[in-house]
């Protein structure tokens, strides 16, 4: 059992780093094998356009840091996205990552897609806001989970989205810590 992370914070250790290594943890200690793309440590580039995957279907032309990581989600049993949500969107590093998650997305004789990620693989997501209201962002929110998670084919166990960010810090926050521990050990099919 292999649980994956992308995390797409360019803080280490902020908001969305802590749940994400939570959510981590807790598939850990229900036995799985971890591990995590740092997004912004990553020497990773954009989509360039190329529509080679549209020929080599569920491979990126595009060849740097985000490679393996791309490759993985083939392989891995479960996957955790998340990122900070800046000027009212995701952040950038998780918009480059969406961008190449396209060379996953296979096409479907008559029009539409399929997913070179094979079916039913588990995966829970992890947002930072700073504004209070959690529904503000629904819409950048819910894009994000279709196109990194649902859309591929997977099925969403859990979802945190942590509100009110430079108010709270997560790393604090002890029931929102437990919540993505206990995300993690569902991740892991506990």
């Amino acid at each position: 059992m292999h649980v994956m992370a992308i995390n797409g914070s360019p803080r280490k250790n902020g908001n969305t780093s802590a749940l994400i290594h939570a959510m981590l943890q807790g598939a850990a200690a229900a036995g799985a094998d971890t591990s995590e793309a740092h997004l912004h440590t990553l020497d990773m580039k954009g989509c360039m356009g190329c529509l080679s995957c549209r020929t080599k279907h569920g491979i990126c032309a595009q060849k740097d840091g985000l490679s393996p990581f791309l490759e993985a989600m083939k392989s891995c049993d479960a996957l955790i996205v998340g990122c900070p949500i800046y000027m009212y969107r995701i952040c950038g590093q998780m918009k480059l990552f969406v961008d190449r998650v396209y060379s996953l997305y296979t096409p479907k004789e008559g029009g539409g897609y399929n997913s070179a990620v094979p079916a039913g693989k588990r995966f829970a997501m992890v947002i930072s806001q700073g504004a209070p209201g959690q529904e503000q962002y629904e819409r950048s929110i819910r894009w994000l989970a279709g196109m990194a998670g649902t859309g591929l084919g997977m099925r969403e166990v859990g979802r945190i989205i942590h509100a009110d960010s430079h108010v709270a810090p997560a790393s604090q926050n002890e029931a929102l810590l437990r919540e993505a521990e206990a995300i993690g050990r569902r991740l892991a099919g506990q």
